[in-house]
């Protein structure tokens, strides 16, 4: 769908982006770009500005350039609803609404390498770069979590995924691991 304010004078065409990747999401996946949109939705009127949309792609895991998100604010973008004027909307008074953002993100979403995602997880757990996530990593982020794993089964978890018994699971012993559990 695509409308413009303006024919016949070279006007922006705003376009409603394709849903399908979303509608393939997993209800998990949708509800977290629902979320993220709530979230960032600082004044809930149902739109996000640019900056607002930068960070719901952040928070999704997603760290595009300015220039590939100002891209899709020319593309996508509508004007205000409150916008009054004859003249085209230029970018920066553009919003995103619910349905734009959530096309945009199931499309960056199936778009993803899941081994990159994994490896992105994998520094969450390993967040001073010794190259293992390690019993001390499982517990910090337990207590984080709010999950107090016993420390028995943290140290069963550790010995049974460090194949090489190094004292802790590798970045390529995570990938195996959590490759299998898809």
């Amino acid at each position: 769908m695509a409308s413009s304010s303006n024919p016949g004078r070279g006007a922006i065409q705003y376009a409603t982006p394709s849903r399908e990747d979303y509608s393939k999401l997993s209800d998990e996946q949708k509800t977290r770009v629902s979320e993220a949109f709530d979230l960032f939705d600082s004044n809930k009127d149902s739109y996000l500005s640019y900056e607002e949309f930068r960070f719901v792609l952040r928070a999704l895991g997603f760290e595009l350039p300015k220039a590939q998100t100002f891209d899709l604010l020319i593309r996508h973008g509508q004007k205000p609803p409150s916008w009054t004027h004859d003249q085209d909307c230029p970018p920066i008074y553009r919003l995103f609404s619910l349905p734009v953002v959530q096309a945009i993100a199931g499309t960056l979403i199936r778009q993803r390498d899941p081994r990159e995602e994994l490896r992105r997880a994998f520094r969450l757990f390993d967040v001073d770069g010794k190259g293992m996530i390690t019993q001390d990593d499982l517990r910090r982020v337990s207590k984080q979590v709010g999950n107090n794993i016993p420390d028995a089964d943290i140290i069963a978890m550790v010995e049974e995924f460090d194949a090489s018994g190094k004292g802790g699971v590798d970045e390529d012993e995570f990938l195996r691991l959590m490759m299998s559990k898809k």
